[in-house]
């Protein structure tokens, strides 16, 4: 699957997993997943034109994930992408 597609899938997730969080009032993880994704779009937007790759934005999330302490998110995510294909 190539890195732009693989993007809008982990968007795709990361909404629904906010919105679930949200539901249940869980603000911790809201935070932390809306904290690593909103300037995914600009940087999506950043490699349409060039500017930047895909690759590096995948790279970057990963790092975000590190940093925040939510790689087993990332790791389920990933798990469901790759279920769904």
């Amino acid at each position: 699957m190539a890195e732009k597609e693989y993007l809008f899938k982990l968007l795709y997730r990361a909404f629904l997993d906010i919105r679930v969080a949200s539901y249940s009032k869980d603000c911790h993880t809201c935070f932390v997943l809306a904290d690593i994704f909103h300037t995914v779009p600009l940087q999506m937007n950043q490699a349409e034109k060039g500017e930047q790759s895909y690759a590096d934005i995948v790279i970057w999330i990963q790092k975000k994930c590190e940093e925040k302490s939510c790689l087993s998110w990332l790791e389920n995510a990933n798990a469901d992408i790759a279920k769904r294909l």
